[in-house]
């Protein structure tokens, strides 16, 4: 059994220095330096054919509630990649790269680390993944769920779960054969959830909470990893995480090869959060403390 000093040491020898990251990467923000209501992170290596369909795909819903709304909504893409290979969004979304400096396998948790140090400031923060496509009107359901910004911290779909397109759908969408009005979760190429659960995907959180829990892991998880327990553990030890379910809300995840068995640091990683889990209430303070010294140095 892993001892609590262990994981803290961990943390501590994974140190990440943001700041001078900062210093070697890409940070081109095409919006104004005033705050915003939301800004949408997505981070991503790869998967190049999924990046203009997903600017597209929240440019609309962001056009839709800018047609409602005056609250600013803005747009991120953090690259994480041995260099930056799609300057090609430079001036579509803002775009961010770094290389990072933990692992040569992707880092998701540090993308959105990086993206909420070094993007837009923002009342809340939508932390999505590359191959799960919105609606039109999913900004404007999403604020309706916020309950007048009561809610803190949000999974950003109803019903916990999202709707797997199948190859062939993913395929006629890619193409443009079809559009996001022809997804929905009547069509008969839409794959049911086998499992509502899910704690990955898309969140939405203040960006208060978000610091008060360190930011993700990413000195603790890289490539196909627990890092979306972890954080919901965290935050769940503050406030309640609340559901997208009034009005509910569909999001619809793209098809691609299975990635969970590509990294063979899973089981160690899986280790750390049950070792995490199983901490009692005093530990789990403790090792949060411990996670904001080195993330709040880094501020």
């Amino acid at each position: 059994m892993m001892k609590y000093m262990e994981l803290i040491e961990i943390l501590k020898s994974n140190r990440i220095d943001y700041e001078q990251l900062k210093n070697e990467s890409v940070v081109n923000l095409i919006t104004d330096d005033s705050n915003y209501y939301i800004n949408i992170i997505i981070g991503f290596r790869g998967r190049t054919e999924f990046i203009q369909p997903m600017v597209d795909s929240f440019n609309e819903s962001i056009k839709y509630y800018n047609n409602i709304s005056d609250k600013k909504v803005c747009l991120t893409f953090v690259e994480h990649d041995d260099e930056p290979k799609h300057l090609e969004l430079l001036d579509k979304v803002n775009y961010i790269w770094s290389k990072g400096n933990v692992s040569e396998f992707y880092n998701r948790s540090f993308a959105y680390n990086f993206g909420v140090r070094y993007s837009n400031k923002s009342k809340y923060y939508i932390l999505h993944d590359l191959d799960i496509l919105v609606k039109p009107n999913y900004i404007e359901e999403l604020v309706t769920n916020l309950n007048n910004d009561t809610v803190q911290c949000m999974q950003s779909y109803g019903n916990r779960h999202v709707w797997y397109m199948s190859e062939q759908l993913t395929s006629k969408f890619l193409n443009k054969e079809i559009t996001i009005d022809d997804i929905n979760r009547d069509n008969t190429e839409i794959i049911p959830p086998q499992q509502k659960g899910s704690k990955g995907g898309s969140v939405i959180i203040t960006k208060k909470l978000f610091d008060d829990v360190g930011g993700f892991d990413p000195e603790l998880f890289w490539g196909y990893a627990a890092e979306d327990q972890m954080f919901w553990a965290k935050v769940d030890s503050i406030v309640p995480i609340s559901y997208a379910d009034n009005p509910p809300i569909d999001i619809f995840h793209m098809w691609h090869p299975p990635t969970d068995s590509t990294n063979p640091n899973t089981p160690r990683m899986d280790s750390y959060f049950l070792h995490y889990q199983s901490m009692n209430s005093e530990y789990k303070l403790n090792f949060l403390n411990e996670k904001l010294k080195l993330y709040e140095t880094n501020s």
